[in-house]
């Protein structure tokens, strides 16, 4: 579930990057487990993700 969470903000297209933060060398390996997730994280699993989280990002376009 943790590398989840930096592939979900990543897919943002408001964001350029993602800070990670790790209290040991095994949470920094954790977490970038994203790498591996990102190719994965499709528009159909985001919008589902989107969909039940009921928290969906603002796109730039939307703060226009």
């Amino acid at each position: 579930l943790v590398p989840l969470l930096p592939a979900w903000c990543l897919r943002n297209e408001g964001v350029s990057s993602v800070l990670l933060g790790s209290s040991n060398p095994e949470q920094l390996i954790e977490n970038l487990g994203a790498i591996q997730v990102l190719p994965k994280m499709t528009s159909h699993i985001v919008n589902e993700i989107d969909n039940i989280l009921g928290n969906k990002p603002y796109s730039k376009k939307d703060y226009r």
